[in-house]
């Protein structure tokens, strides 16, 4: 059983990416199954097999604890660890090969909350791995690059387990601004030029310092592009997840 995490800033597109990986995942003929972590969300773009929302409603920890929209979000994570068990029970009977986990909206509940690490140790799995979604939109300039990588790496630093980084929504982007940005990635003393060659003072003392200090801890990997509107960049995905789940091994089999 291989475990995927999405995760994400609010409206990078976790929910549509889950969806759409899911459903490429089930037309290649394997066995999938969607996970809903987010006691929140109103609506989603999938059915999930699995849902938060069946054991924790943000509305009836608002009314239960009189609390207000934000505070009732941050209780109903940490509370949904006391239900772990449970969603790891209905996880474990699906059998499923691949389990997909869509976290919840904003990052910093599952991410920077004690909450997000024990789900993860709880549901343990085969193995596991997280897809890093970085918005494009943030992306578009170095300073907005740079600042989505430091919270990469901090995801990745807090799971401990291997971490996809994938440009999300990039058919959002125009082929000029998609190529410079993974150019960045591919290239990442490129950033560094383009970070020398556009900022200047202070911004610039900092936006070098902060490079080095990802230089220095081993910079992410490679941008993948992907497009959950368009299906694009998903066998790409699909791939790299292979080499870790099992070390280049490729179970699909296209029909």
């Amino acid at each position: 059983m291989f475990f995927m995490y999405f995760i994400g800033t609010a409206g990078s597109g976790k929910s549509t990416l889950t969806a759409s990986f899911a459903e490429w995942l089930k037309d290649h003929e394997l066995d999938a199954i969607t996970v809903n972590l987010d006691p929140g969300v109103r609506n989603l773009p999938y059915t999930p097999d699995v849902d938060a929302r069946d054991y924790i409603k943000v509305e009836d920890v608002m009314l239960n604890f009189d609390l207000g929209p934000n505070g009732a979000l941050i209780a109903s994570v940490d509370m949904l660890t006391g239900k772990i068990d449970k969603i790891k029970e209905e996880i474990d009977d699906l059998k499923p090969e691949y389990v997909l986990i869509d976290t919840p909206g904003q990052m910093e509940l599952f991410a920077y909350r004690s909450a997000g690490p024990l789900i993860v140790s709880a549901l343990g799995g085969e193995s596991q791995a997280s897809i890093y979604l970085v918005d494009p939109i943030l992306a578009k300039n170095p300073y907005g690059y740079v600042s989505v990588l430091l919270l990469g790496i901090s995801v990745e630093y807090r799971f401990q387990i291997p971490q996809v980084y994938v440009l999300s929504k990039s058919d959002l982007l125009e082929e000029k601004e998609k190529q410079k940005i993974l150019g960045w990635s591919e290239d990442f003393y490129k950033l560094a030029e383009t970070i020398d060659q556009e900022f200047s003072g202070l911004r610039r003392e900092m936006s070098l310092k902060i490079f080095s200090i990802l230089d220095e801890m081993g910079r992410p990997g490679e941008l993948t592009p992907v497009s959950a509107a368009r299906n694009e960049g998903l066998d790409d995905l699909y791939a790299i997840l292979q080499r870790i789940y099992a070390g280049g091994e490729d179970f699909l089999t296209f029909r």
